[in-house]
């Protein structure tokens, strides 16, 4: 299939990764290179491979890892995250309003295979139970109103189209009023292949966005199309807004790294992808099983999601600072991140019933979280280590620093000071108990080893 070559370069570095006893900072760097090589002979545009990369590179050396993971896991893990950011994101399907009409444009150069694409989403919907019609509105190729039908009466899809009408934009509008007045779930509207020189074409397809205001527009392209697909992908995306694309000729043998450029030229995700001629060679496009594949790794999503659990995990020392009453904010961060997947700390907390920990911390860590790491950012070694001092003048230029306000600042230090009462709390308890056990626990219960002091 297209980037067949660039999984194999990919496979190869991983390989030596995960052979290596102790990955280093030679072994990252050596990495990078062969994930660079790889990037750029697969046609994926430059500056692309290099932002990518650098994020790999300063991720793989300033992260800090519990004993539990190991690092080339850890590596693998941000290569598969990188490689699924920079493929659109995690999968999520088209956003079909159930019960409303649903109007869905396509777009996209000629020879992309938009066409077929037509008739296979076509199909894949009423797959699902949805009634659909498709607008015809590619009135410059001989024999595309055809080529509709061909593809539509098998599976019972109605088609509107004139292929006698000269003015596309007329030629959409009108048709696809016609199937307005029908009871359609989903409408799809084909277009005229154009490229991103052909000016006039391209406000044209601007005018019928601007008409028939699609609820989604797909931009169609060929997965073979190489170095071109960024610029071709950038102005469809200056004409139009486009929502999601769709990667055909996947079956092919081309590089088919211009599929990643044209993800990044319009931040938009691939959603469906076509992997042969046939109207059911279409499929759902799922990034961590594409990746997982280019990686050479069959279970990448379970060796993620291990990875992901271990980071959950608190820090033993950071633990014993915490139950001390000696933690800093970063601690109270980091500790956050774990309790919003109840890493130990949390289980442990809510079994001693010590305040409602779980629900208000989970809560306080998807309001504030990503906000919280900008404000960090701002403070001082000091400020982190000691809070008490973060008083109005700090304040104030840690909030013009992190572009946030007083109350993000003062929330983050109230969490912090309820997190340091509820330690001390837990402290007057434990020394209340006999044999380090804990109050309204079996007998003979006790700290796991790394939560004593």
């Amino acid at each position: 299939m297209v980037l067949e070559a660039l999984g194999k370069s990919l496979d190869s570095a991983i390989r030596k990764i995960r052979r290596l006893p102790k990955v280093d900072k030679d072994a990252i760097d050596a990495l990078i290179q062969e994930l660079q090589r790889a990037l750029l002979s697969a046609d994926v545009k430059v500056e692309i491979v290099f932002e990518a990369t650098e994020r790999i590179k300063k991720e793989a050396m300033d992260t800090k890892l519990s004993s539990s993971i190991r690092r080339r896991d850890f590596i693998i893990k941000i290569v598969h995250d990188e490689l699924v950011n920079t493929l659109g994101g995690k999968s999520t399907p088209i956003r079909i309003k159930p019960n409303k009409l649903n109007i869905i444009l396509l777009v996209g150069i000629q020879g992309s295979g938009k066409t077929t694409t037509v008739g296979k989403l076509a199909n894949y919907y009423k797959s699902k139970g949805y009634k659909i019609a498709v607008v015809g509105g590619d009135n410059f190729r001989p024999g595309a109103f055809e080529q509709l039908q061909q593809l539509c009466d098998p599976i019972n899809v109605k088609v509107y189209g004139n292929p006698n009408e000269k003015n596309t934009v007329k030629l959409v509008v009108k048709q696809t009023k016609l199937a307005l007045k029908q009871d359609y779930n989903i409408i799809i509207i084909d277009t005229a292949g154009r490229h991103k020189e052909e000016k006039e074409l391209m406000k044209e397809i601007e005018k019928i966005a601007a008409v028939v205001k699609p609820d989604e527009v797909i931009l169609v392209i060929d997965g073979t199309l190489g170095q071109q697909a960024y610029n071709q992908a950038l102005e469809f995306s200056k004409a139009t807004r486009v929502g999601s694309i769709i990667v055909t000729k996947l079956d092919g043998t081309a590089k088919g790294g211009g599929v990643l450029s044209a993800v990044a030229a319009t931040n938009a995700p691939i959603k469906f992808i076509g992997i042969g001629e046939k109207i059911d060679q279409f499929e759902l496009f799922e990034p961590t099983r594409f990746a997982g594949t280019l990686l050479g790794i069959p279970d990448l999503e379970g060796l993620v999601q291990k990875v992901q659990d271990a980071m959950a995990e608190p820090d033993p020392e950071m633990v014993k600072r915490m139950m001390r009453g000696k933690f800093t904010l970063e601690d109270l961060y980091i500790q956050l991140k774990a309790i919003k997947k109840m890493g130990r700390l949390g289980k442990l907390l809510g079994m001693m019933g010590i305040g409602n920990i779980p629900d208000e911390a989970k809560e306080m860590a998807e309001q504030n979280l990503d906000q919280w790491e900008v404000v960090l950012n701002s403070m001082t070694k000091e400020e982190k280590e000691t809070p008490k001092i973060i008083k109005k003048s700090r304040k104030r230029r840690i909030a013009i620093g992190s572009g946030t306000s007083y109350t993000t600042i003062n929330k983050m230090l109230d969490q912090y000071n309820q997190m340091k009462s509820m330690m001390k709390k837990f402290m007057k308890l434990r020394k209340k108990s006999k044999r380090g056990g804990l109050p309204g626990l079996p007998p003979g219960f006790d700290l796991p080893s790394e939560f004593k002091l």
